[in-house]
């Protein structure tokens, strides 16, 4: 059971980001509502665009630690499925917003919601939902649900609608915000905005409190079989690392912390994290620092240096979403049981934290039950290194990375490096230009596929590592 506490502190962004700052959203124009747009298609993934190859997923580090993506888009992308992302700041233009044949993925249902006295005043559609002077909700929608359409980064169901829905950050709108999207065919939601466990702001007036405002609108988007992900906070960035954020704690709220930059195990210093095993509002962790993807503002479409638990969370709604278009009739108990039970422990990794970060990272492709059909990998990596090493070691414990060190030096022939690996025994490598270097790029091993060449020539300067990207 996650904590429940009647507490109320100032509103807060859960996230934030080393590009703009947050702020909170504002009043929104009248729009008539018309028919949602989706994409259907009769081709099979394996016949689309490879997601892989989109122009900037070699920036999008995080997607090497949610454990075999690649292979999993060859099955699932989220396609008949939505994402509804409640938050602030939305450019529904953004041109990774549009399948490749021009059709836009975000739904005409898209609104606004903001509070007005004791009651929430909804506004639907594109124009509504439109505030170009922040990104914050752009960028969680972009890495929930980019498409592949050869413009940039890719969502983590990159064939999955999008339901927009703005607010001002307030719980009440917040909530309300909730209901639409359950009402209005959502498979999952991502929520990246809350407060602390002391906020009172627009429930001091009615009486309602943190306890209590999110608890029916949770428990009826789970009846209307909607899970409900939210980031767990940025407790660590202001001194209160344990202290609950609503809705993340709420029960029945899948609660997302974040890693650090290019790690499948190390927390962020910035995120939240549980008091212990008992007090539990962070269930799973995936990356939050130094994130790169799409934005609208200085003129940039794309751009990288966030950080929070705000890009943690549409991580795992995208998941959320591949999982239900490959399970239809499963329900939110059945999607939280299978996502939990595809986590790695990670609290061991990180002195002092035992029993305080969840179930552990998630795994895509064990939630998804897609495998190689290698069990050992044989790739190629392209780099302009004069020398390239790799080392090989398992993330779960039987080969942890001391006994990996130092690495083994790849052979070079026809200007790549050949990479082989049992998949069974590890399911990590990380190369290095030297044999006793630092490490340079942290890749998911099962990511490779027999055959294929990576390109490690592309610097991240963000994370200060190579990505590697398929190439060919």
């Amino acid at each position: 059971m996650k904590p429940r506490f009647a507490f109320l502190l100032p509103l807060l962004l859960v996230s934030c980001a080393n590009a703009p700052d947050a702020s909170e959203g504002t009043s929104s124009s009248d729009s008539e509502a018309s028919s949602s747009q989706t994409k259907t298609s009769s081709e099979s993934p394996a016949a689309k665009d490879d997601p892989c190859a989109e122009p900037h997923f070699g920036r999008q580090y995080y997607l090497n630690h949610i454990g075999d993506i690649c292979s999993t888009w060859q099955q699932y992308r989220g396609e008949g499925t939505t994402i509804a992302v409640i938050d602030v700041g939305f450019n529904p233009e953004h041109e990774d917003f549009y399948f490749k044949d021009g059709t836009s993925k975000v739904s005409n249902q898209s609104a606004a919601f903001q509070v007005e006295g004791n009651q929430v005043k909804t506004t639907v559609g594109l124009a509504a939902i439109t505030d170009l002077g922040e990104s914050h909700g752009t960028f969680c929608a972009g890495v929930a649900a980019a498409a592949v359409n050869g413009k940039g980064v890719v969502g983590v169901a990159p064939e999955a609608s999008l339901l927009l829905l703005r607010t001002d950050a307030k719980p009440k709108a917040i909530a309300k915000a909730m209901h639409y999207a359950a009402d209005h065919q959502a498979t999952a939601i991502s929520i990246s905005i809350g407060s602390y466990y002391d906020y009172k702001g627009d429930l001091k007036d009615d009486g309602s409190d943190l306890g209590t405002v999110f608890d029916e609108p949770v428990a009826y988007c789970r009846s209307k079989g909607v899970p409900v992900i939210s980031a767990a906070g940025n407790g660590g960035l202001d001194g209160m690392p344990t202290e609950y954020t609503f809705p993340g704690c709420v029960d029945g709220v899948i609660g997302v912390g974040g890693l650090a930059a290019n790690s499948s195990q190390l927390i962020w210093s910035g995120s939240s994290y549980n008091y212990n095993s008992e007090s539990s509002f962070c269930d799973v962790f995936v990356n939050a620092d130094m994130m790169y993807g799409c934005c609208h503002y200085g003129g940039k479409t794309y751009d990288g240096g966030w950080n929070g638990t705000s890009f943690a969370a549409p991580q795992v709604a995208g998941m959320a979403a591949l999982y239900f278009q490959k399970n239809p009739g499963k329900s939110v108990d059945d999607f939280e049981k299978d996502l939990y039970a595809s986590c790695t422990k990670v609290d061991s990794y990180n002195p002092g934290m035992q029993g305080k970060m969840g179930k552990g990272r998630p795994d895509v492709a064990k939630l998804l039950k897609v495998s190689l059909k290698e069990t050992t990998v044989n790739a190629k990596v392209k780099t302009s290194w004069k020398s390239c090493y790799a080392y090989l070691f398992d993330s779960t414990g039987k080969n942890k990375e001391p006994a990996a060190w130092p690495g083994k030096m790849l052979s070079l022939k026809n200007g790549t490096y050949a990479i082989e690996a049992d998949l069974s025994k590890y399911d990590t490598v990380v190369f290095a230009e030297s044999k006793t270097g630092a490490q340079t790029v942290d890749l998911a091993l099962s990511s490779f596929a027999s055959g294929r060449t990576y390109s490690l020539t592309g610097a991240v300067t963000e994370v200060k590592c190579l990505v590697g990207k398929y190439v060919s």
